[in-house]
């Protein structure tokens, strides 16, 4: 392949991509070069992706190491990738250049050192030494990374391997007018952490299959590291207008994977900051980005795995924008509201049949506008796995709460301003999965008590205990068991306790105050108070609230 064709394959992607506008339109630079010049390797043969690689890196004048010792910056200060040469500190280095070299260090610090993520491969000393090379060049105009588009940045695979080195190539000032939602100094700080994080991924998983993840991590990387700066922010209106569409769709629809970085903000803020870099060792060691290995990984904190996470991170997009709660998204009061279906219940029975892929959800919403009576729900699917919430909004509470059966009802609903219905396909593959959803009204449903979740037992006793899982719970195989409660009136005062069934104390834990109409859950991972796994029989779960007490029993195995 010659570079005039490698850069005519790069040219279509770019424009395919870059007409992706869902809802509002693309940002003007392409944010990224990396995903281009994957898909552009991956499509070409064995020796047209050696001579794509090994295009020649950008010439320049000069070069300087960074304090650390851990990167060489190469830039220009005359010709067309000249950088500003303003040098207000009189060092003989452009200011542009020296905060440059203090933005790599510091995000070397940051990802490597502090947040534990391996170093990016060696180059064995290409760029004229053991340094990470980072190359400082005009990319508003095009022509940089090899692309004829203009870029914010790009992380440049050295091999086509599963693993391989790479540089680095960022635009010299960021100012031009195609660099419209963020500008420079800023965008130079988010782009570099952006782009070092591909340098970093390439270490675990580099092939073009893995873009999702790698855009997903990498944009949720720029927020880690400059929180006020916001800019992944322009990129969810993507995800959360398509909720449909798989996690993993991101391939034929760029902004899409930039999108998805919400998936690692919820993985972020609802387990631990820890779990993205998990994913990505698992993800390295297998050589695969099957969502298998996600799976395997969320089970360490998530005992029922990914499809349980995704059905909560379909409740976590739920609330956001206008509808934003406190208990979710730190920032979702700045996110775009997640696209939802109004169900219009003024006919005698209204449907739904979209189509929603694996790992998509679907939001059903129905709003009672102070009509007296209640509602008589239908959710149901011949193909596939499913997880459904049923979210009931007043205008001071929330109530989130599983569903098991495929009826639902709810009585008295003028007490909440929305009635929504969350339906996630708890696939990992798979596209087009087909549900059927109704919805009756019913002026008559004005006594009974509104709906709770059908899977818990006598659901208007003040407190309610599920069945913990797994059970029976057996502490060498799994993590934790789940140990479900729900209140239908508030508690000062929650307690969980586990007895042995000679009446000995095992475990317990003070839970504090709890509201109304919540569904809840604490793990417990097999262990006494003195930090022993138990043995193996019956144990009796007890779940005390103000004045009322409710009752379970466990089973645990040892093998």
């Amino acid at each position: 392949m010659t570079l005039t064709l490698a850069i005519g394959i790069l040219l279509s992607i770019a424009r395919s991509s870059h007409a992706e506008t869902p809802t509002q339109h693309a940002p003007t630079a392409l944010r990224c070069g990396t995903p281009y010049l994957l898909q552009a390797i991956d499509a070409g043969t064995e020796d047209q992706r050696l001579k794509l690689v090994q295009r020649p890196r950008p010439s320049t004048r000069h070069s300087l190491i960074t304090p650390s010792g851990l990167f060489r910056v190469h830039y220009d200060t005359d010709g067309r990738n000249a950088v500003n040469p303003d040098d207000d500190d009189g060092n003989g280095i452009p200011d542009y250049i020296d905060l440059t070299l203090a933005i790599l260090d510091s995000i070397w610090v940051l990802q490597v050192e502090q947040l534990g993520y391996n170093p990016p491969p060696s180059d064995n000393g290409l760029g004229g030494g053991d340094e990470y090379d980072v190359y400082v060049a005009d990319l508003a105009r095009g022509g940089g990374c090899g692309l004829p588009y203009s870029l914010y940045g790009c992380a440049f695979p050295g091999t086509s391997g599963a693993t391989t080195y790479s540089h680095l190539e960022i635009d010299n000032n960021f100012t031009d007018p195609n660099y419209k939602q963020t500008r420079g100094l800023d965008a130079l700080r988010v782009t570099i952490a952006h782009e070092f994080h591909h340098a970093i991924q390439f270490g675990y998983y580099a092939p073009r299959a893995g873009n999702w993840w790698q855009e997903s991590t990498s944009t949720w990387m720029e927020e880690v590291a400059y929180p006020h700066i916001d800019d992944y922010l322009q990129y969810l209106t993507y995800f959360l207008g398509e909720p449909q569409r798989a996690l993993n769709s991101g391939l034929e629809g760029r902004n899409h994977t930039y999108g998805s970085a919400i998936f690692s903000h919820f993985l972020d803020q609802r387990y631990n900051r820890e779990l993205n870099r998990q994913i990505w060792e698992e993800v390295g060691r297998r050589k695969s980005i099957d969502l298998d290995h996600f799976d395997r990984v969320i089970r360490q904190v998530e005992p029922r795995g990914l499809g349980v996470a995704m059905s909560e991170f379909a409740v976590w997009n739920y609330f956001t924008g206008t509808r934003h709660r406190d208990q979710y998204y730190a920032e979702g009061d700045k996110y775009p509201s997640v696209f939802i279906r109004d169900m219009d219940v003024s006919t005698a029975v209204v449907r739904d049949t979209s189509l929603i892929d694996a790992t998509g959800s679907v939001y059903l919403r129905l709003q009672p506008q102070l009509r007296l009576g209640g509602v008589d729900l239908f959710f149901d699917a011949n193909q596939g796995a499913w997880r459904r919430h049923l979210l009931l909004v007043g205008p001071d509470s929330v109530s989130v709460q599983l569903v098991s059966e495929p009826t639902i009802r709810v009585s008295g609903w003028d007490q909440f301003d929305e009635v929504v219905l969350v339906a996630t396909s708890a696939e990992r593959t798979g596209l087009a999965y087909q549900h059927l959803f109704t919805a009756q009204f019913d002026p008559d449903l004005t006594d009974a008590p509104a709906a709770v979740a059908t899977n818990f037992p006598n659901p208007f006793h003040p407190a309610a205990l599920a069945a913990n899982y797994p059970n029976p719970f057996r502490p060498g195989q799994h993590p934790y068991t789940r140990l479900a409660f729900a209140l239908a009136v508030p508690s000062r005062k929650t307690h969980l306790s586990i007895f042995s069934t000679n009446g000995t104390l095992i475990w317990e834990q003070d839970l504090g105050p709890r509201r109304a109409d919540e569904y809840d859950d604490v793990l417990w991972d097999g262990r006494n108070l003195a930090g022993n796994l138990v043995a193996s029989g019956i144990y009796h779960l007890l779940l005390e609230t103000d004045g009322t007490a409710a009752k379970r029993t466990i089973a645990v195995v040892r093998d």
